[in-house]
């Protein structure tokens, strides 16, 4: 993960709301989710489905 990326997702992962996603905050799982895991791929999940936000964050913190 380059710097810059790496610096705004520790940014949203000390976020002090962690149950809850605002707007930027959904961008920002779906731009690093597709940037990192489907570079062709790049689509903004509904977010009633938590479920999909969990896996994509979970993946992101891998790259850590």
């Amino acid at each position: 993960m380059v710097e810059e990326d790496k610096e705004r997702w520790l940014e949203f992962t000390n976020r002090p709301k962690q149950n809850e996603l605002d707007k930027q905050q959904i961008q920002l799982v779906a731009e690093l989710h597709s940037k990192y895991y489907h570079p062709k791929n790049f689509y903004i999940p509904c977010s009633c489905n938590g479920a999909i936000y969990r896996r994509w964050i979970a993946d992101i913190n891998k790259l850590v």
